[in-house]
């Protein structure tokens, strides 16, 4: 059990101290919550404590009556920081693609649009053969090629549910060569 297990029980009582309890600050709410309710800071005494003890409700909402600003504080620092992270990680993206963009190697450079428009292309075929199915059966007036279209909507459907999780394992390792810098850039396309 951890901190985010008991969050909810915390919530109930206390909604900002419980938002909050899963956070990177976790170590000074978990001490402050473990102090009023006279437990070690562990989240099964504490969760032990909330459940047997009638007076918690009461403690954690004075808890978070005499922290809530500080702990507003800390929302807002611990959005700015999941914020930065994410700009940061896109910024890492956007330097991974003009490496590979820049890259003298055909298949290092090639190989986002080449996935790009083969996915394009299979999902363009497989919408036209759905509908180019459907369009022959009315037009020659053979309904029994009707029963045929949920195989072909399975069909499409597996092609897209095969291609997609290959297509994101090998853009994953693709990233994870891209970002290894003791990898040699030949080993890299």
């Amino acid at each position: 059990m951890d901190w985010k297990d008991i969050a909810g029980a915390v919530g109930k009582f206390a909604p900002m101290l419980g938002s909050l309890l899963g956070g990177p600050a976790v170590a000074v709410k978990s001490g402050v919550v473990s102090s009023a309710l006279g437990t070690d800071a562990k989240p099964l005494s504490v969760s032990k404590a909330i459940a047997e003890n009638p007076d918690a409700a009461l403690k954690l909402a004075q808890i978070e009556s005499d922290h809530r600003l500080k702990w507003q504080e800390l929302a807002v620092d611990q959005a700015k920081a999941e914020l930065a992270l994410v700009a940061q990680q896109s910024g890492d993206i956007n330097k991974t693609m003009q490496t590979e963009a820049a890259s003298e190697h055909w298949p290092t450079y090639a190989w986002r649009p080449a996935i790009g428009f083969s996915v394009a292309l299979a999902v363009v075929l497989s919408v036209l053969t759905v509908f180019g199915s459907y369009a022959a059966a009315i037009a020659f007036g053979r309904p029994e090629g009707l029963a045929q279209l949920p195989g072909v909507l399975a069909a499409v459907a597996g092609i897209i549910g095969v291609v997609s999780p290959i297509l994101g394992i090998a853009s994953w390792f693709r990233g994870k060569a891209q970002a290894d810098q003791a990898m040699p850039t030949n080993n890299k396309g």
